[in-house]
């Protein structure tokens, strides 16, 4: 097999310094509250973080003068590298502490499900852990939801196309309108919405029933759309108050960065004449519609409580951030089929949400209906049209193929689960929360699962399909692709 000749190495060993370098920074909040706190992980997080900022800027600095220059290939390989080795990098405080992981394999699940925001866990005991290990945990859902490409995209320097590229690998939709035209500008704007929001959100949970850490760790789940807690029952330990909050956070974290952007500067006509957003929030107002009955007929609760448990968990779903109520675990099983359905689907394109996402949805609903006008009309030509765009065959066809592969992927997961011994109903569950990146099923589909009682197999599997759910699946496959690695 020919392959390139051309790699720019040193930029691929120089971006992968800055990636490491940047976690080697981020160990330094936790290993900060642990010194504080006087726990017993003071020493894993300065062995973390001193180990990755050496091996940070021996790259670096060995690599310093690298072409600013990439390929549109190389892009695509950067972001796969980016989101392979970070989780790596990031699993250093639970592979140093095997009191609390076990074994290396729990360690690097939990890691990568943080990074994902896909918020599956290993921990059965959360209010027992060290909370420099929970701030961690937290924090590293915060980066993967911000999206460690973007964050690279600001360090580098003197880059000419290259961000461009690697933008696009990180956002594979086809939408992927900018606020400015330069990239630079449109990330530093994605970056004030999304640490706006979190602020917002951490000031608002403070306003409740929690305390400032954990305001904190759940502003970093709900934002990013990742889903961890920092105790075992969920969101059902805190007040009506907290949930609505929640709930509203993981509804605006749902949509698309640059519809926020445009929503807070006013401009409230460029959201609700946008397609994708009028769908999210018309999905949400009849799914938590039905849930809302299935609750109030059939359970003994109030208009109240029927309302917020029926719009915090459709909204914790569609938004793909995992967090539950006790109460999931009875809503029967037209309601899990529902939230399964609800699972595939997910948030807004350019949104820490992952999925299939809303605007493939919209496509592939009209190119359904239009295949069934010409059945009546064979020779009209009917394009298909977003935001009254028409789009091209070819983005019809990356829309359909995504959502072949999303498929395949899905069964194949559920059925290599299966191979490990796990039961039919849980691998489908597990399959579909991991792929969508939504992580906890035990409230919804399958109380029985415990993540941590997974062998090696299942956990890798799971890990897999939480890599292909961040990287939306052209990116993940890119990395396996002999056009991606040969000259022609």
């Amino acid at each position: 097999m020919p392959f390139r000749n051309n790699f720019n190495y040193k930029i691929f060993q120089y971006i992968l310094g800055l990636t490491i370098c940047f976690i080697g920074y981020s160990l330094l909040i936790p290993l900060t509250l642990a010194i504080v706190n006087k726990e017993p992980t003071v020493l894993v997080f300065s062995i973390s973080a001193v180990f990755s900022l050496i091996l940070g800027y021996y790259l670096i600095y060995f690599n310093r003068n690298y072409t600013p220059q990439l390929t549109k290939k190389d892009g695509r390989i950067i972001v796969g590298l980016i989101w392979f080795v970070a989780p790596i990098i990031g699993a250093l405080p639970y592979l140093l502490s095997p009191i609390y992981f076990k074994t290396p394999i729990n360690a690097l699940f939990e890691s990568f499900s943080g990074f994902t925001t896909t918020g599956s866990t290993i921990l059965n005991h959360l209010e027992t852990m060290p909370k420099s290990i929970l701030i961690w945990r937290a924090l590293t859902q915060w980066i993967g939801g911000l999206g460690l490409t973007l964050i690279i995209i600001i360090l580098l320097n003197n880059f000419k196309n290259g961000s461009n590229y690697l933008f696009n690998a990180e956002f594979t939709s086809i939408d992927k309108e900018k606020v400015r035209p330069h990239i630079k500008d449109s990330v530093f704007k994605i970056i004030y919405i999304y640490v706006g929001l979190t602020i917002i959100s951490i000031i608002l949970l403070r306003l409740g029933d929690m305390d400032l850490f954990t305001s904190i760790c759940h502003s970093f789940g709900a934002v990013s759309t990742g889903g961890f807690s920092t105790v075992n029952n969920n969101i059902g330990e805190f007040s009506p108050y907290t949930q609505y909050v929640l709930t509203a956070i993981m509804f605006l974290s749902g949509i698309g960065y640059v519809l926020l952007y445009w929503f807070v500067k006013f401009r409230w006509g460029k959201l609700f004449k946008d397609e994708q957003s009028r769908v999210y929030i018309i999905i949400i107002f009849l799914a938590s519609f039905i849930l809302f009955f299935s609750l109030y007929l059939n359970r003994d609760f109030n208009i109240e409580k029927s309302i917020r448990i029926a719009i915090f968990h459709i909204v914790s779903v569609v938004s793909t951030t995992g967090y539950y109520l006790p109460e999931a675990q009875e809503f029967g099983l037209f309601i899990s089929t529902l939230i399964l359905i609800l699972m595939f689907i997910g948030g807004c394109s350019g949104s820490s949400s992952t999925g299939l996402k809303i605007i493939r949805l919209i496509i592939l609903l009209k190119y359904s209906n239009n295949s069934f006008k010409r059945m009546f009309h064979p020779r009209a030509i009917i394009p298909i049209r977003y935001n009254k765009v028409v789009l091209i065959d070819e983005a019809t066809n990356l829309v359909f193929g995504f959502f072949f592969l999303y498929l395949i992927i899905f069964i194949i997961g559920a059925f290599t689960l299966t191979l490990f011994g796990n039961e039919f109903m849980s691998s489908i569950a597990m399959s579909a929360a991991n792929i969508s990146n939504i992580g906890p099923v035990i409230g919804y589909m399958s109380p029985e699962i415990t993540y941590s009682n997974l062998d090696i197999g299942s956990k890798t599997t799971l890990i897999i399909l939480m890599m292909i759910g961040r990287l939306e699946i052209y990116s993940f496959l890119a990395m396996f692709s002999k056009s991606i690695w040969t000259k022609n």
